[in-house]
């Protein structure tokens, strides 16, 4: 099921912020980044969507994990049930399969993350190994890793390395009953594509935890049980995209910053709005716990068996991260979305530049950060349809027009 009907739909926007978000201070000139939100409307056009539960065998997703762009505007879609890559032309029409499931040359085994060049080359990472592929989907080469490990947010620079942050699992500590290994930080590594082994390209900050310095995520025992920490509600999170020229925009503060890291890790610029972090209230908190209560974990995984703490044992940081998601797209601009008023909701995005521009401000209602940005003004959304069922939405932004009051 292919809709190729276009339609222009203009987000109407307010011209403040939703009422109750955070907002900068007016001190500043309106139009730059010290001043007041600039409400801006997005203007876009539907390009197609795909995804059907009777269609042909291409468009029967399974479980999709991930879409990508390259720079001729096809669309990469990875469908890690099915092991396999599917590639659309930019008018939404099946091209062809790459990978598959299997152990052997150009398949795919237990894949994680996919990354597609602009060249239209594939970087796709998996719990043992990187595979390369060239532009067509030919198998160019397989590079195994040395530990066992996962690769999470895999992001690809402009020669075909990978960043990434990773989880190690060491099986004989797991046997003898120890923790994993725990580095200080939250380290982004870089993985060569061509050769050597992955180094740290940058560490970020972490939120320091008053109760338990060390606290491990997951602990470990003989009797064959993984114990998951309730963990601490609110923390900042993680983000980190890649920009043409090959620096890493990287957020992991509670306050309003973005870090620009060079290739040699250090930080050479940042962009910053002067908005304060809420404080976290105890109704956060009980609508956290209801959440964590609501939250299924599986029992067991592979051979693990797999329990966590009780709710009582939910810890919270004092205020929530001003910033919720950010990404950058084809132009290098910087999405940045602000977290909602109630610490969990979408919050408006600001879209600014690597330089300190600032562009304008979508409202919280308005175009969310998409699943994939690319060239022309694409971006794809998976989302399911009404009946449940997977999809890949593309649509075309064709501006950000200021709204007149």
């Amino acid at each position: 099921m292919r809709i190729k009907v276009l339609s222009l739909i203009t987000s109407v926007l307010a011209a403040t912020a939703a009422c109750g978000d955070a907002t900068p201070g007016t001190g500043g000139r309106p139009g730059t980044l010290e001043g007041p939100d600039v409400m801006v409307a997005a203007v876009t056009e539907h390009v197609y969507t795909v995804g059907a539960y009777m269609g042909e065998d291409w468009e029967s997703f399974g479980r999709l994990a991930d879409v990508a762009f390259d720079g001729a505007g096809n669309a990469h879609v990875f469908d890690t049930q099915e092991d396999r890559i599917v590639v659309l032309d930019p008018d939404g029409t099946f091209v062809r399969f790459v990978g598959g499931p299997g152990e052997g040359p150009g398949e795919l085994q237990s894949p994680l993350g996919l990354n597609v060049l602009r060249d239209g080359g594939y970087v796709v990472s998996g719990a043992a190994s990187i595979e390369v592929f060239a532009p067509g989907g030919e198998h160019l080469r397989r590079m195994p890793f040395q530990t066992v490990f996962a690769l999470f947010n895999t992001k690809a620079l402009p020669d075909g390395s990978l960043v990434s942050t990773v989880f190690r699992f060491d099986i004989e500590r797991y046997r003898e009953g120890l923790e994993q290994p725990d580095p200080p930080g939250r380290p982004i590594e870089i993985f060569p594509i061509e050769h050597g082994e992955p180094e740290v390209l940058y560490t970020a900050w972490e939120l320091p935890d008053p109760e338990e310095e060390r606290r491990r995520a997951r602990r470990s025992s003989s009797d064959g049980v993984s114990r998951m920490s309730a963990g601490r509600a609110f923390e900042p999170r993680l983000h980190f995209d890649v920009i043409s020229d090959g620096r890493l925009a990287v957020v992991d503060s509670i306050g309003y910053r973005v870090k620009l890291v060079a290739r040699d890790g250090s930080v050479v610029a940042t962009v910053e709005r002067p908005i304060a972090p809420r404080t976290v209230t105890e109704a956060m908190k009980e609508a956290a716990r209801e959440r964590y209560r609501a939250r299924e974990v599986p029992s067991n995984v592979g051979i693990f068996r797999i329990e966590r703490e009780s709710v009582d044992e939910l810890r919270f940081a004092d205020e929530i991260p001003v910033i919720a998601n950010m990404a950058v797209d084809w132009e290098d601009r910087i999405w940045v979305e602000r977290t909602g008023a109630d610490g969990v909701e979408p919050g408006p995005i600001d879209v600014v530049t690597p330089e300190g521009g600032y562009v304008g401000t979508l409202p919280a209602d308005g175009v969310r950060i998409p699943s994939a940005f690319g060239p022309d003004g694409l971006m794809a959304y998976i989302e399911p349809d009404e009946f449940g069922v997977p999809t890949v939405r593309v649509i075309r932004l064709v501006s950000l027009n200021p709204e007149r009051l």
